[in-house]
């Protein structure tokens, strides 16, 4: 999925483009579709979705005048005002809320054409693809696979998003990211209507461990939920309400330690604990390539916990598309290599 900001607000002097006069569409309403120009669609969906100007101004990098000249030529195009303002805020119109799901599908739909090749040649072509993972994961896997990405593909263009709520499914769906890697369980992520339609594979797994500083004298005779209870937690919380596997595992526990410090990352809950009695629990592989690897003790926890097995996960609209198959080959490739295993 292109990243760049669209062709339709590349300037904003572009005139209106002429409306043709052709056989209009009566359900109550007399709708332009002669002469409608494409690169519209991009501003309709980002209005729908942000139902903001601002926000969508912001989100394709074009200015706000840019974005109520592409919100006034929709309402002229759909006989609609789209987004209305009520009180402080916008809301959309009844037939606004209609099109947020058929915009994005259409699309889709555009951007697959456009995108469609028969093959995909990693030495020469080029495309944009937009991945979304937890800081652990860009950190362990991510950012070193995109390492070996260059050797392999070097016109390829990956940006990698850090997610901070529950909404990645959703994500996924609405096409904002191509790509996510991550834990896939129930429970975990926001609901979407259509679960049917993401794909996943297993990518690579991992398990949490218990970590404290080597001068922790809490558990020098063995570890015990008793002894872990009886002291402070580091908890990662990786943004707003949205908690790790570990805190909920922690929250359904007739008992538990007491959280002295919340932090948005299992790097920051290693740092926060040297020198101290606190506890945090993080995935094996962060706290063996820690910085402060020699100054921590690693445990096994002493409450059960799942795996942690990640996995590449999709939309179906990119079953067939050829480099978006290649990339997930590579990336499963990467995930079975000696260089992963290296590190």
């Amino acid at each position: 999925m292109p990243t760049e900001a669209p062709a339709l607000l590349a300037t904003e002097a572009v005139s209106a483009p002429r409306l043709k006069r052709g056989r209009a569409c009566e359900e109550g309403k007399k709708m332009h579709l002669d002469g409608m120009d494409l690169n519209l669609l991009v501003a309709l969906d980002a209005l729908l979705t942000e139902r903001s100007v601002t926000r969508a101004a912001s989100r394709l990098c074009v200015t706000q005048p840019a974005m109520s000249i592409a919100l006034s030529k929709l309402r002229t195009q759909f006989a609609d005002q789209l987004l209305e303002r009520v009180g402080r805020q916008m809301e959309l119109t009844p037939f606004g809320q209609q099109m947020v799901q058929p915009a994005k599908e259409l699309l889709f739909d555009i951007r697959a054409v456009l995108n469609r090749q028969s093959e995909f040649n990693p030495e020469n072509d080029s495309r944009n693809f937009h991945l979304l993972m937890s800081s652990s994961v860009a950190e362990i896997f991510g950012v070193p696979a995109m390492r070996s990405l260059r050797r392999a593909a070097p016109n390829l263009c990956c940006q990698i998003d850090i997610f901070v709520t529950a909404g990645l499914l959703r994500r996924l769906q609405d096409g904002d990211v191509d790509l996510a890697i991550q834990l896939y369980e129930p429970g975990l992520w926001d609901p979407i209507n259509d679960a049917d339609a993401l794909a996943s594979e297993p990518l690579y797994s991992d398990q949490y461990v218990l970590v404290v500083d080597q001068s922790n004298e809490c558990f020098r005779k063995g570890v015990t939920y008793e002894a872990f209870c009886s002291t402070d937690h580091v908890e990662t919380r990786f943004g707003g309400d949205f908690r790790s596997t570990v805190e909920r595992a922690l929250s359904a526990l007739p008992e538990r330690p007491r959280t002295a410090l919340l932090v948005s990352t299992y790097a920051l809950a290693i740092e926060a604990l040297i020198g101290t009695s606190m506890t945090a629990v993080v995935p094996r592989q962060v706290a063996e390539r820690s910085a402060h690897f020699g100054k921590i003790a690693i445990f096994e926890p002493p409450f059960k916990l799942a795996p942690l097995n990640h996995k590449l996960i999709w939309h179906r609209r990119n079953d067939n598309d050829p480099a978006h198959m290649w990339l997930r080959n590579f990336l499963k490739g990467f995930s079975q290599s000696s260089a992963f295993d290296a590190q």
